[in-house]
């Protein structure tokens, strides 16, 4: 059995190896959801193709370098939303992650088909995924942005007086996360470890 020094050891070590933050390396090794540790080119790649066209490879190779490991955390927790999201809509359907996003969706003409939730799935598990207007994109990006928003709306209506902290912020925060995740640099709020 590990003690409880020698998991947050085990934590920190996972952190630090992987550029991830804390709490999303606790979470995988909670969770048993330890992967390979990430590609970096194809994180950069990846992250500098969201960017569209803010950022050049050097740019945010240096992007990265200032932020530290609060950014580089911040970015991990981002894709780690992305891909909570996904996964709970592959699991129990787009409607439990928002009643009218499938519809809105397919009024547009791009309705959410399992497939493309696979497909953006798999994209953000490899760094691939791109913000480009394809039906596999708008799936990732609304779908996690949705069900985002609406776990920080009933933790907001679910916290008590002082527990906007612990109850309503890690919601706040991993919105924030994933949307700088999916597009980086086109944050309007402050990001850990830049602004």
């Amino acid at each position: 059995m590990t003690t409880d020094k020698q998991f947050k050891k085990d934590v920190r070590e996972l952190a630090d190896a992987e550029g991830i933050s804390y709490t999303t390396a606790r979470r995988r090794l909670t969770t048993g959801a330890a992967q390979v540790p990430q590609d970096h080119a194809a994180m950069v790649a990846g992250l500098v193709a969201r960017s569209r066209g803010k950022f050049t490879t050097e740019e945010f190779t240096d992007r990265l370098k200032r932020g530290g490991q609060e950014y580089t955390g911040y970015l991990a927790d981002g894709r780690e939303a992305a891909i909570a999201a996904l996964e709970y809509a592959l699991e129990h359907g787009v409607d439990a992650v928002d009643d009218e996003l499938a519809a809105v969706a397919a009024s547009k003409g791009m309705p959410i088909t399992t497939d493309d939730l696979a497909e953006a799935l798999r994209r953000v598990h490899d760094h691939s995924l791109l913000i480009d207007g394809s039906s596999v994109a708008e799936t990732a990006y609304w779908v996690a942005d949705r069900y985002w928003m609406h776990r920080w709306n009933n933790a907001m209506d679910q916290a008590g007086i002082g527990e906007y902290d612990t109850v309503v912020g890690p919601n706040v925060y991993r919105r924030f996360a994933l949307h700088e995740w999916m597009a980086p640099g086109h944050s309007s709020g402050s990001v850990p470890g830049l602004y």
